[in-house]
C-alpha cells in the first residue's frame, strides 16, 4: 500500500476517530457532579435566572440532545460560548492556543537537540561509564514530575542567582526589548517540560541506534572503508530516526495536554490554564472545546508522524 493511499485512509477514519472523542468528552464532563449554571450565579439567585441561563445553554435538554446540539454547532465551527467569561470558546482558543503551541515547541526543539546527539552518543559508548551516565540522567528525568523540577528551577535560575525570570510569557514585546527580554521567560518552563522528553527520546535513540549499528550493511560500510562520521550520519542515523520521529510527534501532541501545572506554576495564559480555570467553575463549553481542540493536535500529530516515515525511508510501505 502506497503512503499516499494510508494517508487517505487515516483521513477518513478522523472523523469516526473525533466522534469517539467528542462523546467520550462530553459524558466524561456531564457525569460529573455540580451546575455550571447554579456556581456562576450563586445560590441565592431565583429559579427564573436559573431557568433562562440553563435554556440559553442548551442545558435544559436532555443529555442527547445537548451533544447534537454542541456536535452540530462543532462541525459549522461554533464552540459555543464561555458560560463564566461570556464569549466565544474559539475566541479563547485563538488567544491561548498560540501560547501553548509555542511553549510545547519550545520544548520539543529543546527535546530534539539534546535528546539526539546524547543516544547517538551512549549507543556508540555502549556500556562505558558515559553510556551509564547519560542513561542514569535519562531515567531521572523521567522519573522527576515536572511540577517539582519547576519549582527547583525557580529556586536556583530565578530566586537564588537571578538569571531567568519567573513570568512573562504571553505578555506584549514593548517597543526596545531585546531577544533575550522575550524569550529568556521560556527557558526555565521549556526545561522543566521537556525534562521526561528527553530521557525518554534518549532512550529510543540509544536502542534505536544500537539496533541500526548491529545491521549488515553497516558492517559493510565500515568493510568498504567509510570514515566512521559519514557511517553514522547517513548510514546510521537516517535509520535510526525512523522510531524516533513516530515518538517525537506523538510526544509533541501530548506536551499540548500536560502543561496544566506548568502554566499555573509560571503564570501562563495557555491552554492548560484556561482548562484548569474551566474545570474549577464548571464551565462546560470550554472545557469541550479546549479537550476537543487538544483531542484534534494529537490526532493530527500522528498522522503527521506516519507520513514523516516515507521521507526518512523510501521502501517503507503500508
Amino acid at each position: 500500500m502506497s503512503s499516499w493511499v494510508y494517508l487517505s485512509r487515516r483521513l477518513i477514519q478522523l472523523p469516526l476517530v473525533l466522534f469517539v472523542a467528542s462523546l467520550t468528552i462530553f459524558s466524561l464532563l456531564h457525569i460529573t457532579p455540580g451546575d455550571p449554571v447554579q456556581i456562576m450565579l450563586g445560590m441565592e439567585t431565583s429559579p427564573d435566572a436559573v431557568a433562562a441561563l440553563r435554556a440559553q445553554f442548551h442545558l435544559d435538554q436532555p443529555l442527547p440532545m445537548q451533544y447534537l446540539i454542541w456536535v452540530g454547532d462543532a462541525i459549522r465551527g461554533d464552540l459555543g460560548n464561555s458560560i463564566r467569561l461570556s464569549q466565544p470558546v474559539l475566541h479563547i482558543i485563538e488567544q491561548r492556543f498560540p501560547i501553548s503551541l509555542g511553549l510545547a515547541a519550545a520544548a520539543m526543539g529543546l527535546t530534539l537537540v539534546v535528546a539526539i546527539p546524547a543516544g547517538i552518543f551512549s549507543a556508540l559508548r555502549r556500556n562505558t561509564f558515559v553510556d551509564y551516565l547519560i542513561t542514569g540522567l535519562s531515567i531521572g528525568g523521567i522519573a522527576i514530575p515536572n511540577f517539582v523540577l519547576a519549582l527547583v528551577l525557580i529556586y536556583v535560575f530565578s530566586v537564588t542567582l537571578g538569571w531567568f525570570p519567573i513570568t512573562g510569557i504571553g505578555s506584549r514585546a514593548r517597543v526596545g526589548d531585546t531577544l533575550w527580554q522575550i524569550y529568556s521567560p521560556f527557558i526555565l518552563p521549556s526545561v522543566a517540560l521537556a525534562a521526561a522528553e528527553i530521557g525518554l527520546l534518549t532512550r529510543f535513540m540509544r536502542s534505536s541506534m544500537i539496533d541500526v549499528l548491529s545491521r549488515d550493511y553497516i558492517r559493510t560500510a565500515r568493510a568498504k572503508g567509510l570514515p566512521g562520521w559519514w557511517i553514522i550520519v547517513v548510514h546510521g542515523m537516517k535509520n535510526a530516526m525512523i522510531p524516533v520521529v513516530t515518538i517525537s510527534a506523538i510526544q509533541f501532541g501530548y506536551l499540548i495536554g500536560i502543561q496544566i501545572t506548568i502554566e499555573f506554576i509560571f503564570a501562563i495564559p495557555g491552554m492548560g490554564s484556561a482548562l484548569l480555570e474551566a474545570v474549577v467553575n464548571r464551565d462546560f463549553p470550554v472545557v469541550q472545546g479546549l479537550t476537543l481542540m487538544t483531542a484534534v493536535f494529537f490526532v493530527l500529530a500522528n498522522i503527521v508522524a506516519d507520513t514523516l516515515y516515507v521521507l526518512l525511508d523510501p521502501r517503507i510501505r503500508y
